[in-house]
C-alpha cells in the first residue's frame, strides 16, 4: 500500500508542494509531542509570582491526585540543618515513600534525598491531617529551593522556595488562627490589634481563607503600616467539602500554627497563638515583658488558661466616657462585657500560649507538642493571666459568674481604635451579612 507520504510527493506533485507538505507534517509532529512528552521541570511556571515575590500556595505532590499538598519549606537551625516542609497529607493515602529535590540558587544544581514524615495530633478523626517532611540536607549544601515527590516519580509538580531563619526583629508575634467563612467582623479584628499592641505586640500573622471586603480593607491598612503579614491560605477544594464532615479539622489549623511558629523561628523573641475573640490579658501587669519578668525565667513555653466571657451577658455600666462613648460605637466587648464564668478551664483544656521558637518543636490548638533540648513549660497562675474568652453562642450550662474588669487597665486602647476607624471612615464595623 502506497503511504500518504508518496502520495504527497508523487510524480504529480511539484517539489515545492511536495516541501511544504513535509514541513507541515514536521511542525505538527513536533507540536503533538511538546504537548504530551511533559519534559522534566515545567513545574518553574507553576510558581506564582508577584513582581519578583513569591505567593503561598497548596501545590499537589502528584497532579490531580488528592493525597498530598505541600505549602512552605524551612531550613532552620535547630532543625539540624534539615529541610522542614509543611504539608496536609491523606492519612487513607497509598504513597509511602518520598523524596525531597533539593537545588542550589539559580536551580543550577540538583540534589535528590530521601524524605522522611511526621504527621502532626489533632487530627479529629479526619481524613486529612497536618504533617512535616523532613529532608535530609549534606553540611555544605545550601539549597534555594525544594520538591516533594513520590517515590518512583520522576518529574516533580510542585516547587517551594526554602525560607532560612531571620535575625531578631520582633519581641512579640502574635499568630492568628485562620480567617474563614467571608470573615466580616472588622470591629472585633481592630480591637484585638489594638489592644495587643498596647500590651506589647510588634506584629501580627493572618491567614486569610475567605474574608468580607471591609475586613480586607483593615488587613490592608495594618499591612500598609508594617504591623501585619497577611498569608493567603487558599485551601484546596477537596479540602472544604461542605457536604459532609470536614474533611480537616477547622481549615487547617494545625498546619497554619506550625507555619506560622518557624516562620518567626529568629525573627521573633516570644511567638503568641490565639484567635480573633481571646485576649491574653495580665491581671495586674501593664504589659507581657512586665508579666514575663515576673515569672519564672527561660521558659520554653507559658500556658494560660481561659474563661468565657459571655456576649449575651448584659454589658456591664460604666461611668467611663471612653467606654460609652468609643466602646459602645465601635463594639469593643473587652471594654463592654465585664463578666465572665468563675470556672476558669483546666491546662491544656482552651488554653493558648507564648513560646520561645528557638526551644519548641510543634504546637498544637491548645497546648505544644514537642520541645527541642528538654523544653520546659510554664502554666501561669489563672490569678496572674488569663485568656478571656469572649464568646457567641448558646451557653453550655448555667455558670456562675463573677466581675472581672482587668482589661480596664489598657483603656487607652479605645483611643486608638476610634483613630484607626477614623483612618477607615466608609469601611463597614460589621457583620456583613
Amino acid at each position: 500500500m502506497t503511504s500518504k507520504t508518496s502520495k504527497v510527493c508523487d510524480e504529480k506533485r511539484t517539489p515545492r508542494r511536495c516541501f511544504l507538505w513535509i514541513c507541515l507534517f514536521i511542525f505538527l509532529w513536533a507540536t503533538i509531542y511538546c504537548i504530551l512528552a511533559q519534559p522534566r521541570f515545567t513545574y518553574i511556571n507553576k510558581l506564582k509570582w508577584i513582581g519578583s515575590k513569591y505567593t503561598e500556595h497548596f501545590q499537589p505532590v502528584i497532579p490531580g491526585k488528592s493525597y498530598i499538598f505541600v505549602f512552605s519549606a524551612f531550613k532552620l537551625s535547630s532543625d539540624n540543618d534539615r529541610v522542614s516542609i509543611v504539608s496536609i497529607v491523606d492519612k487513607y493515602s497509598p504513597l509511602h515513600e518520598f523524596k525531597c529535590i533539593l537545588r542550589g540558587k539559580g536551580n543550577s544544581t540538583e540534589k535528590w534525598t530521601n524524605a522522611t514524615l511526621e504527621e502532626y495530633p489533632e487530627s479529629h478523626n479526619r481524613r486529612f491531617s497536618a504533617a512535616v517532611f523532613h529532608c535530609d540536607v549534606e553540611q555544605s549544601q545550601e539549597p534555594d529551593t525544594v520538591s516533594l515527590v513520590a517515590d518512583g516519580q520522576q518529574t516533580p509538580a510542585n516547587i517551594l522556595p526554602i525560607i532560612s531563619e531571620s535575625h531578631p526583629i520582633r519581641t512579640f508575634t502574635v499568630c492568628v488562627s485562620p480567617l474563614h467563612s467571608r470573615y466580616s467582623k472588622a470591629y472585633q479584628l481592630v480591637e484585638m490589634v489594638e489592644v495587643n499592641l498596647l500590651l506589647g505586640a510588634d506584629h501580627f500573622f493572618f491567614y486569610n481563607l475567605s474574608t468580607n471586603w471591609n475586613v480586607d480593607a483593615v488587613l490592608n491598612h495594618y499591612q500598609s503600616h508594617g504591623l501585619a503579614t497577611v498569608l493567603q491560605w487558599p485551601l484546596p477544594a477537596v479540602l472544604q467539602d461542605g457536604n459532609q464532615t470536614e474533611p480537616i479539622h477547622y481549615y487547617g489549623q494545625i498546619a497554619m500554627l506550625n507555619d506560622c511558629l518557624k516562620r518567626n523561628h529568629g525573627a521573633s523573641r516570644h511567638v503568641i497563638f490565639h484567635d480573633l475573640d481571646e485576649l491574653i490579658i495580665p491581671n495586674s501587669h501593664k504589659s507581657w515583658k512586665d508579666l514575663l519578668n515576673s515569672l519564672p525565667a527561660n521558659m520554653s513555653a507559658y500556658m494560660f488558661r481561659s474563661s468565657y466571657f459571655h456576649l449575651e451577658w448584659p454589658n456591664v455600666e460604666s461611668n467611663s466616657k471612653l467606654v460609652n462613648k468609643i466602646a459602645k460605637r465601635y463594639k469593643a466587648n473587652s471594654f463592654l462585657k465585664q463578666y465572665r464564668e468563675e470556672r476558669v478551664f483546666s491546662p491544656n483544656t482552651r488554653s493558648k500560649y507564648l513560646v520561645d521558637p528557638f526551644q519548641v518543636q510543634s504546637v498544637g490548638i491548645h497546648r505544644v507538642w514537642a520541645f527541642r533540648d528538654r523544653g520546659r513549660q510554664y502554666f501561669v497562675p489563672p490569678n496572674v493571666a488569663l485568656v478571656h474568652h469572649y464568646r457567641e453562642g448558646i451557653l453550655e450550662r448555667q455558670n456562675s459568674r463573677l466581675k472581672d474588669n482587668s482589661t480596664l487597665k489598657f483603656i487607652d486602647a479605645l483611643n486608638q481604635i476610634e483613630k484607626t476607624w477614623k483612618l477607615l471612615p466608609h469601611i463597614p464595623l460589621g457583620p456583613i451579612k
